[in-house]
């Protein structure tokens, strides 16, 4: 069996370190991180098309955008597919929450990441990672209240790379993230913050090239333009969440080695399983 190496050398790191670390890691996997988002967001495009939901929504911001009357019918919207889209957006949360984490700490580690590994860790840890979307979610509430509520999801911010990395239970995962962020918020909060704003500007821009391609199609209607547009948006969407996924991984992994000298553990690990010389 081969030994585990790591695709960075693992040490303290620094916010442009995170930030640079994780573009590269993007780049080196885009066909696994970028298929792996993008196939978590088709069920849901899906059944919004199939129940006519984003349609409608087009065709609401079409009749907005020209001042016309109320929009024209598009089409039936099929109830029984709205209301059963709900159960299987509910099935999907564990997988939605966790797969980006299981492929971004399978590359760091250097576990021969793949979309069927990653798939099966999330099943293996289904029931903890629904628990842990509950907890986050009902955590946001706390965003009433911006500066509890950022201090409070920053906190626990580390919890789902500790669910798969350390294998832990739910409770521990979270006193895991809680430790790891205790004197180490304001780095923790940094990197977050950092990594989403630079996300929500690649994201912007890449939108704005393809609804600016969309645009010089001449004779669309503005109902198809605009639902094309809410497409394009939710695909950027999806492609730049593998960069906070890896950035979260890394400064899991960057707390672990300034605080119990994981970069040696790992080290030592390697030298263990590695075969003995042949006399």
């Amino acid at each position: 069996m081969s030994v585990p190496v790591p695709a960075l050398r693992l040490r303290p790191m620094t916010l442009m370190d995170v930030l640079d670390e994780s573009f590269r890691l993007y780049r080196a996997n885009f066909p696994l991180l970028a298929g792996i988002s993008i196939g978590l967001a088709i069920p849901g495009v899906t059944l919004s098309l199939l129940s006519g939901g984003a349609t409608s929504a087009a065709s609401f911001y079409a009749s907005a955008l020209t001042r016309g009357g109320p929009p024209s019918p598009t089409g039936a919207f099929n109830l029984v597919i709205a209301i059963l889209s709900y159960p299987v957006q509910l099935a999907l949360v564990p997988f939605q929450a966790g797969t980006l984490f299981a492929a971004a700490f399978a590359i760091v580690l250097g576990l021969q990441p793949g979309f069927r590994q990653a798939l099966r860790a999330v099943i293996s840890r289904y029931w903890a990672l629904w628990a842990l979307s509950l907890l986050y979610g009902v955590t946001s509430i706390a965003l009433l209240c911006p500066p509890l509520g950022v201090w409070l999801l920053t906190r626990l911010v580390l919890a789902v790379p500790a669910l798969f990395t350390e294998q832990a239970p739910l409770g521990r995962a979270v006193e895991r993230s809680w430790a790891l962020t205790d004197r180490a918020f304001w780095r923790t909060f940094a990197v977050v913050f950092f990594t989403a704003l630079m996300g929500y500007a690649l994201q912007t821009s890449l939108a704005g090239v393809f609804v600016a391609a969309a645009g010089v199609f001449p004779g669309l209607p503005v109902e198809v333009r605009l639902l094309l547009i809410i497409s394009v948006a939710s695909l950027m969407t999806q492609l730049v969440e593998p960069l906070l996924a890896l950035a979260v991984t890394l400064i899991y992994f960057d707390a672990r080695v300034r605080r119990e000298a994981f970069d040696l553990e790992m080290t030592a690990y390697q030298l263990a399983q590695r075969p003995e010389p042949q006399p």
